[in-house]
Protein backbone atom coordinates (compact mmCIF):
# COMPACT_ATOMS: atom_id res chain seq x y z
CA UNK A 1 0.00 0.00 0.00
CA UNK A 2 0.88 3.36 -0.65
CA UNK A 3 2.97 5.38 2.19
CA UNK A 4 4.65 8.07 2.37
CA UNK A 5 7.84 7.38 4.98
CA UNK A 6 11.74 8.16 5.63
CA UNK A 7 14.05 7.11 3.34
CA UNK A 8 16.31 6.43 5.66
CA UNK A 9 16.18 2.98 7.52
CA UNK A 10 17.09 3.08 11.66
CA UNK A 11 20.42 0.85 12.64
CA UNK A 12 20.11 0.42 15.55
CA UNK A 13 19.75 -3.42 16.11
CA UNK A 14 17.40 -3.56 19.13
CA UNK A 15 15.38 -7.04 19.11
CA UNK A 16 13.22 -8.17 21.73
CA UNK A 17 12.07 -11.63 21.53
CA UNK A 18 7.96 -10.97 22.49
CA UNK A 19 5.71 -13.16 22.08
CA UNK A 20 2.44 -12.49 19.83
CA UNK A 21 -0.75 -13.87 21.60
CA UNK A 22 -3.27 -15.88 19.25
CA UNK A 23 -5.99 -15.41 21.49
CA UNK A 24 -6.96 -13.32 24.51
CA UNK A 25 -10.19 -12.70 27.06
CA UNK A 26 -9.21 -8.87 26.46
CA UNK A 27 -9.58 -8.09 23.06
CA UNK A 28 -12.84 -5.52 23.34
CA UNK A 29 -12.05 -4.23 26.97
CA UNK A 30 -11.40 -0.85 26.01
CA UNK A 31 -7.79 -0.06 26.06
CA UNK A 32 -6.40 3.11 28.62
CA UNK A 33 -6.77 5.35 25.11
CA UNK A 34 -7.93 5.07 21.71
CA UNK A 35 -5.09 3.72 19.17
CA UNK A 36 -7.55 5.43 16.00
CA UNK A 37 -9.37 8.66 16.00
CA UNK A 38 -11.19 8.82 12.99
CA UNK A 39 -12.04 12.02 11.03
CA UNK A 40 -13.88 13.16 7.93
CA UNK A 41 -12.67 16.59 6.54
CA UNK A 42 -13.93 18.74 3.38
CA UNK A 43 -10.47 20.14 2.47
CA UNK A 44 -8.62 17.08 2.46
CA UNK A 45 -11.26 15.11 0.36
CA UNK A 46 -11.55 18.14 -1.99
CA UNK A 47 -7.76 17.95 -2.28
CA UNK A 48 -7.69 14.61 -3.33
CA UNK A 49 -11.02 14.94 -5.74
CA UNK A 50 -9.03 17.16 -7.36
CA UNK A 51 -6.14 14.67 -7.68
CA UNK A 52 -8.29 12.16 -8.81
CA UNK A 53 -9.78 14.41 -11.52
CA UNK A 54 -6.81 15.93 -12.75
CA UNK A 55 -6.08 12.20 -13.57
CA UNK A 56 -8.74 11.52 -15.66
CA UNK A 57 -7.88 14.64 -17.23
CA UNK A 58 -4.25 13.53 -18.43
CA UNK A 59 -5.58 9.76 -19.62
CA UNK A 60 -4.48 8.88 -16.45
CA UNK A 61 -5.67 5.11 -15.29
CA UNK A 62 -3.22 3.63 -12.69
CA UNK A 63 -5.41 2.92 -10.22
CA UNK A 64 -5.04 -0.74 -8.77
CA UNK A 65 -7.96 -3.16 -8.66
CA UNK A 66 -7.92 -2.54 -5.09
CA UNK A 67 -8.25 1.24 -5.02
CA UNK A 68 -11.41 0.99 -7.48
CA UNK A 69 -14.79 2.32 -6.40
CA UNK A 70 -17.27 0.52 -4.99
CA UNK A 71 -19.96 2.94 -5.24
CA UNK A 72 -19.95 5.15 -8.43
CA UNK A 73 -23.54 6.43 -7.81
CA UNK A 74 -22.04 8.05 -4.53
CA UNK A 75 -19.38 10.44 -6.81
CA UNK A 76 -20.99 11.08 -9.48
CA UNK A 77 -22.24 14.86 -9.93
CA UNK A 78 -25.68 15.72 -8.82
CA UNK A 79 -26.21 17.99 -11.42
CA UNK A 80 -24.40 19.54 -14.33
CA UNK A 81 -22.24 22.75 -13.44
CA UNK A 82 -23.30 26.34 -14.53
CA UNK A 83 -21.22 28.46 -16.63
CA UNK A 84 -19.56 29.78 -13.95
CA UNK A 85 -19.19 26.92 -11.80
CA UNK A 86 -17.54 25.50 -14.87
CA UNK A 87 -15.04 28.06 -15.49
CA UNK A 88 -14.52 28.08 -11.78
CA UNK A 89 -13.74 23.77 -11.53
CA UNK A 90 -11.08 24.54 -14.70
CA UNK A 91 -9.48 26.89 -13.12
CA UNK A 92 -8.82 25.10 -10.13
CA UNK A 93 -8.27 21.79 -12.15
CA UNK A 94 -5.49 23.51 -14.36
CA UNK A 95 -3.07 24.25 -11.31
CA UNK A 96 -3.77 21.02 -10.53
CA UNK A 97 -2.61 19.98 -13.72
CA UNK A 98 0.34 21.90 -14.02
CA UNK A 99 1.44 23.48 -10.57
CA UNK A 100 3.95 21.58 -8.75
CA UNK A 101 3.31 21.79 -5.27
CA UNK A 102 -0.09 20.88 -6.16
CA UNK A 103 0.60 17.98 -7.84
CA UNK A 104 2.78 16.72 -5.20
CA UNK A 105 6.09 15.29 -6.34
CA UNK A 106 7.83 14.87 -3.33
CA UNK A 107 7.01 13.20 0.04
CA UNK A 108 7.79 16.19 1.91
CA UNK A 109 4.84 18.39 -0.03
CA UNK A 110 2.66 15.97 0.04
CA UNK A 111 2.71 15.33 3.89
CA UNK A 112 2.93 19.23 4.59
CA UNK A 113 -0.23 19.71 2.18
CA UNK A 114 -1.87 16.66 4.18
CA UNK A 115 -1.63 17.46 7.17
CA UNK A 116 -2.64 21.46 6.90
CA UNK A 117 -5.56 20.46 4.93
CA UNK A 118 -6.74 17.99 7.43
CA UNK A 119 -6.46 20.13 10.14
CA UNK A 120 -8.22 22.61 8.34
CA UNK A 121 -11.61 23.69 9.44
CA UNK A 122 -14.71 22.72 6.86
CA UNK A 123 -16.66 26.10 7.41
CA UNK A 124 -13.01 28.06 6.85
CA UNK A 125 -11.61 29.96 4.18
CA UNK A 126 -8.00 28.49 4.51
CA UNK A 127 -6.49 32.07 5.85
CA UNK A 128 -5.33 30.85 9.05
CA UNK A 129 -4.08 27.61 6.69
CA UNK A 130 -0.05 27.60 5.93
CA UNK A 131 0.06 26.20 2.50
CA UNK A 132 1.19 26.95 -0.73
CA UNK A 133 -0.82 30.72 -1.99
CA UNK A 134 -1.64 29.27 -5.61
CA UNK A 135 -3.00 26.05 -3.96
CA UNK A 136 -4.97 28.06 -1.44
CA UNK A 137 -6.53 29.76 -4.36
CA UNK A 138 -7.17 26.81 -6.61
CA UNK A 139 -8.72 25.04 -3.52
CA UNK A 140 -11.21 28.35 -2.34
CA UNK A 141 -12.17 28.07 -6.75
CA UNK A 142 -13.41 24.87 -6.20
CA UNK A 143 -14.95 24.77 -3.14
CA UNK A 144 -18.30 26.14 -3.56
CA UNK A 145 -18.46 23.99 -6.66
CA UNK A 146 -17.65 20.59 -4.49
CA UNK A 147 -20.02 21.34 -1.93
CA UNK A 148 -22.77 22.26 -3.88
CA UNK A 149 -22.24 19.54 -6.60
CA UNK A 150 -20.51 16.61 -4.72
CA UNK A 151 -19.64 16.72 -1.13
CA UNK A 152 -23.03 16.04 0.32
CA UNK A 153 -22.34 12.29 -1.30
CA UNK A 154 -18.57 12.03 -0.39
CA UNK A 155 -19.43 13.33 3.08
CA UNK A 156 -22.08 10.51 3.28
CA UNK A 157 -19.91 7.74 1.83
CA UNK A 158 -17.13 8.89 4.33
CA UNK A 159 -19.62 8.57 7.57
CA UNK A 160 -21.26 5.88 6.52
CA UNK A 161 -17.77 4.16 5.78
CA UNK A 162 -16.09 5.16 9.37
CA UNK A 163 -19.11 3.74 10.83
CA UNK A 164 -18.79 0.53 9.37
CA UNK A 165 -14.61 0.71 10.19
CA UNK A 166 -15.59 1.49 13.87
CA UNK A 167 -17.99 -1.54 14.23
CA UNK A 168 -15.57 -3.79 12.90
CA UNK A 169 -12.72 -2.30 15.24
CA UNK A 170 -14.34 -2.37 18.30
CA UNK A 171 -14.48 -6.02 19.11
CA UNK A 172 -10.79 -6.83 18.53
CA UNK A 173 -8.79 -3.80 18.92
CA UNK A 174 -6.99 -3.90 21.92
CA UNK A 175 -5.62 -7.34 20.38
CA UNK A 176 -5.44 -6.28 16.96
CA UNK A 177 -2.79 -3.73 17.78
CA UNK A 178 -1.13 -5.76 20.26
CA UNK A 179 -0.50 -8.83 17.79
CA UNK A 180 1.06 -5.95 15.37
CA UNK A 181 3.30 -4.29 17.78
CA UNK A 182 4.94 -7.52 19.02
CA UNK A 183 4.85 -9.06 15.65
CA UNK A 184 7.01 -6.29 14.71
CA UNK A 185 8.69 -5.65 17.95
CA UNK A 186 7.90 -1.94 18.08
CA UNK A 187 5.91 0.21 20.34
CA UNK A 188 2.41 1.94 19.19
CA UNK A 189 2.77 5.65 18.39
CA UNK A 190 2.27 7.87 21.87
CA UNK A 191 -0.98 9.53 20.21
CA UNK A 192 -3.64 7.73 18.59
CA UNK A 193 -3.38 7.15 14.93
CA UNK A 194 -5.53 9.32 13.04
CA UNK A 195 -7.10 8.06 10.10
CA UNK A 196 -9.11 10.61 7.27
CA UNK A 197 -11.47 9.52 5.26
CA UNK A 198 -11.34 10.40 1.76
CA UNK A 199 -13.40 9.16 -0.93
CA UNK A 200 -10.32 9.51 -3.21
CA UNK A 201 -6.86 8.58 -1.50
CA UNK A 202 -4.26 8.33 -4.18
CA UNK A 203 -3.74 5.25 -7.28
CA UNK A 204 -3.46 2.61 -4.02
CA UNK A 205 -6.22 3.91 -2.15
CA UNK A 206 -4.81 4.62 0.97
CA UNK A 207 -1.72 6.09 2.07
CA UNK A 208 0.65 7.24 5.42
CA UNK A 209 2.39 10.10 6.01
CA UNK A 210 4.56 11.26 9.61
CA UNK A 211 5.32 12.56 11.68
CA UNK A 212 2.66 11.99 13.30
CA UNK A 213 1.60 9.15 12.14
CA UNK A 214 -1.41 9.96 9.86
CA UNK A 215 -3.35 7.34 8.06
CA UNK A 216 -5.77 8.86 4.98
CA UNK A 217 -7.82 5.85 3.70
CA UNK A 218 -10.22 6.06 0.87
CA UNK A 219 -13.88 5.20 1.73
CA UNK A 220 -14.73 4.32 -1.90
CA UNK A 221 -12.11 2.12 -2.66
CA UNK A 222 -12.79 -1.88 -3.07
CA UNK A 223 -10.09 -3.13 -1.06
CA UNK A 224 -10.89 -0.81 2.05
CA UNK A 225 -13.88 -2.31 2.09
CA UNK A 226 -15.21 -4.78 5.41
CA UNK A 227 -12.45 -6.49 7.24
CA UNK A 228 -10.00 -5.66 4.28
CA UNK A 229 -10.46 -1.97 5.47
CA UNK A 230 -9.47 -3.18 8.97
CA UNK A 231 -6.51 -4.54 7.87
CA UNK A 232 -5.56 -2.13 5.33
CA UNK A 233 -5.73 0.64 8.61
CA UNK A 234 -3.43 -1.68 10.57
CA UNK A 235 -0.99 -2.09 7.35
CA UNK A 236 -0.75 1.35 6.84
CA UNK A 237 -0.30 2.34 10.88
CA UNK A 238 2.19 -0.55 10.51
CA UNK A 239 4.49 0.89 8.14
CA UNK A 240 5.47 3.77 11.08
CA UNK A 241 6.33 0.45 13.62
CA UNK A 242 8.90 -0.92 10.50
CA UNK A 243 12.14 0.46 12.21
CA UNK A 244 13.08 -2.73 14.38
CA UNK A 245 12.20 -5.01 11.35
CA UNK A 246 13.92 -2.39 8.72
CA UNK A 247 17.19 -2.20 11.18
CA UNK A 248 16.93 -6.46 11.85
CA UNK A 249 16.82 -7.14 8.47
CA UNK A 250 19.92 -4.53 7.21
CA UNK A 251 22.08 -5.62 9.81
CA UNK A 252 20.95 -9.45 9.57
CA UNK A 253 21.49 -9.39 5.88
CA UNK A 254 25.22 -7.34 6.11
CA UNK A 255 26.41 -10.22 8.78
CA UNK A 256 25.48 -12.92 6.87
CA UNK A 257 26.62 -11.49 3.24
CA UNK A 258 22.84 -11.41 2.44
CA UNK A 259 21.48 -9.38 -0.93
CA UNK A 260 18.16 -7.46 0.95
CA UNK A 261 15.13 -7.25 -1.43
CA UNK A 262 13.83 -3.87 -1.37
CA UNK A 263 10.37 -5.19 -0.82
CA UNK A 264 10.75 -7.91 1.80
CA UNK A 265 9.56 -5.36 4.82
CA UNK A 266 7.05 -4.76 3.03
CA UNK A 267 5.87 -7.91 1.93
CA UNK A 268 6.07 -9.03 5.84
CA UNK A 269 3.96 -6.03 6.84
CA UNK A 270 1.43 -7.44 4.06
CA UNK A 271 1.43 -10.72 5.89
CA UNK A 272 1.94 -9.48 9.52
CA UNK A 273 -1.72 -7.34 9.03
CA UNK A 274 -3.36 -9.96 7.10
CA UNK A 275 -2.53 -12.68 9.82
CA UNK A 276 -3.70 -10.32 12.57
CA UNK A 277 -7.07 -9.72 11.15
CA UNK A 278 -7.56 -13.66 10.21
CA UNK A 279 -6.50 -14.29 13.98
CA UNK A 280 -9.09 -12.52 15.64
CA UNK A 281 -11.77 -11.93 12.90
CA UNK A 282 -13.16 -15.51 11.79
CA UNK A 283 -13.93 -15.37 8.09
CA UNK A 284 -11.32 -12.76 6.67
CA UNK A 285 -8.92 -13.26 3.76
CA UNK A 286 -6.04 -11.33 3.92
CA UNK A 287 -5.55 -8.44 1.39
CA UNK A 288 -2.24 -9.85 -0.13
CA UNK A 289 -4.72 -13.20 -0.90
CA UNK A 290 -7.65 -11.70 -2.24
CA UNK A 291 -5.60 -8.85 -4.73
CA UNK A 292 -3.16 -11.18 -5.76
CA UNK A 293 -0.13 -9.79 -4.07
CA UNK A 294 1.16 -12.81 -3.60
CA UNK A 295 0.87 -14.02 -7.36
CA UNK A 296 2.41 -11.52 -8.96
CA UNK A 297 5.31 -13.54 -9.96
CA UNK A 298 7.81 -16.39 -8.34
CA UNK A 299 9.08 -14.00 -6.22
CA UNK A 300 6.39 -12.79 -4.51
CA UNK A 301 5.13 -16.92 -4.00
CA UNK A 302 8.83 -17.37 -2.99
CA UNK A 303 8.45 -14.69 -0.34
CA UNK A 304 5.05 -16.05 1.02
CA UNK A 305 6.29 -19.57 1.41
CA UNK A 306 9.44 -18.21 3.38
CA UNK A 307 6.92 -16.13 5.42
CA UNK A 308 4.80 -18.98 6.14
CA UNK A 309 7.87 -21.17 6.93
CA UNK A 310 9.80 -19.00 8.94
CA UNK A 311 7.78 -15.70 10.03
CA UNK A 312 4.43 -17.70 10.84
CA UNK A 313 6.05 -19.34 13.67
CA UNK A 314 6.96 -15.64 15.47
CA UNK A 315 3.82 -14.35 14.76
CA UNK A 316 2.50 -17.15 16.70
CA UNK A 317 4.69 -17.12 19.72
CA UNK A 318 6.96 -20.28 18.70
CA UNK A 319 10.31 -17.79 17.49
CA UNK A 320 11.83 -14.85 18.83
CA UNK A 321 11.95 -11.84 16.42
CA UNK A 322 16.11 -12.53 15.78
CA UNK A 323 15.34 -16.03 15.29
CA UNK A 324 13.00 -15.47 12.80
CA UNK A 325 14.80 -12.59 10.92
CA UNK A 326 18.05 -15.09 10.67
CA UNK A 327 16.31 -17.78 9.10
CA UNK A 328 14.21 -15.38 6.41
CA UNK A 329 17.60 -13.91 5.72
CA UNK A 330 19.67 -16.98 5.48
CA UNK A 331 17.27 -18.07 2.75
CA UNK A 332 18.29 -14.56 0.36
CA UNK A 333 20.74 -14.92 -2.32
CA UNK A 334 24.70 -14.49 -1.01
CA UNK A 335 26.41 -11.10 -2.37
CA UNK A 336 28.56 -11.10 -5.20
CA UNK A 337 32.14 -11.23 -3.92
Amino acid sequence: MCRIVPTALLLSFAITSRAVAQTSPDCARPAERPSFVFHNGFWLNLHNFLHRAAKERRGVNDELPAAMTVAAHDTARTRGLTPPERDAWERALQVYLTYPVALGNTDSIVSRLNERLAGARDDGDLRDVDIDATVRQALLLAAPVYREVWWAAHDRRNREWIASLRGLLAPSETCLVRFITQGLSADWPAAPVTVDASVYASWFGAYMTQPPVHVTLSSNARGNQGTLGLEVLLHEAGHALLGPLDSALVATAARQGRLLPRELAHLMLFYTAGEAVRTFVPGHVPYAETFGVWKQNASAERYRALLEREWQPHLEGRRALADAVARIVDRLPRQAM
